[in-house]
């Protein structure tokens, strides 16, 4: 008699599922702790090969019996995981976190999260490279910090929130005025404010879902690139009276407001200042969206 494949991994999936959903609403296991299952996607592959290996090795009822027992150790093992690991905090979390500057003239900012709160503005040079205050629910973020190339890096790992959507990112990061700086902040649903008035910056690049971002410029050294990525976006960057600029907002339906004159269009629009070819000091704003609102103005604070 010849059997033909049938896997057992995709039911025992549908029964592990129902399982969690009876013991959550039970009370008997927490919301909290279904995110851990987004940590145990590797055993999906490591199921499936197992199941492939054995049923090509063993023949007939043994086959069987070899199939049902790695999916039934695989769903157990997961089970312990979710239900016995260790839990992830609930509520809202504090966590600060500081940097010296030593003597970096260059330093780089790379936020990696979820939906998020973030402010940045500058700070004493005398307070070290940077500060930090976080504030956040389920996991702890990361912050790495390289003080030899002055490179920062913070991140909440599976921030997503995927089985939780009550998640809680807000970052104040304070930044070192004598350094010049290169941001970079990866994002979903965001809401974010930038006092860079008394900042050096190199570069700003925002990769974003559907957010919010209010960017206050000081005076540029070179031509600076400002990047906008996302979805939905409402963007207004203010820049000193008197600095060239440049802006291109491409996407969906684009309005653009620059310098007090409007524009409205579907695909792409731009503007500049009249002196933006030949000024060496200069911005150049790029924002790409699906429905993007941007305003450019010379409303920022001089010096």
């Amino acid at each position: 008699m010849r059997y033909g494949y049938r896997s057992f991994f995709w039911p025992a999936v549908l029964i592990l599922v129902g399982v969690f959903a009876l013991l959550v609403n039970s009370g008997l296991v927490a919301p909290e702790r279904l995110d851990r299952l987004a940590d145990l996607w590797p055993l999906i592959l490591i199921v499936i090969g197992l199941e492939l290996l054995v049923r090509r090795t063993l023949q007939g009822a043994n086959a069987e019996l070899a199939a049902v027992l790695i999916v039934v150790l695989a769903i157990t093992g997961a089970a312990g995981y979710v239900a016995l690991g260790p839990s992830i905090p609930t509520g809202t979390q504090t966590f600060e976190v500081a940097g010296s500057a030593g003597t970096l003239k260059q330093a780089s900012v790379r936020v990696d999260v979820g939906s998020a709160q973030i402010t940045m503005k500058g700070m004493d040079t005398s307070e070290g490279l940077f500060s930090a205050h976080i504030e956040y629910s389920g996991r702890k973020p990361d912050v790495n910090f390289d003080p030899s190339s002055g490179d920062l890096h913070i991140s909440q790992g599976n921030a997503s929130g995927f089985f939780s959507h009550d998640r809680r990112f807000v970052l104040d990061l304070a930044l070192n005025t004598s350094v010049t700086w290169k941001i970079t902040v990866d994002s979903g649903a965001s809401n974010d404010t930038f006092k860079l008035s008394n900042l050096h910056v190199a570069d700003i690049a925002l990769n974003t879902g559907a957010s919010r971002e209010d960017i206050t410029l000081g005076a540029p050294s070179g031509s600076v690139p400002i990047t906008v990525n996302g979805g939905a976006l409402t963007v207004a960057v203010h820049r000193p009276k008197g600095v060239a600029a440049s802006v291109a907002v491409s996407g969906g339906a684009v309005n653009l407001t620059f310098d007090g004159r409007q524009s409205h269009a579907v695909g792409t629009v731009t503007a500049q200042t009249s002196d933006y070819n030949s000024a060496s000091d200069r911005y150049q704003i790029q924002v790409n969206g699906g429905a993007s609102n941007v305003t450019v103005d010379a409303s920022a604070p001089e010096g």
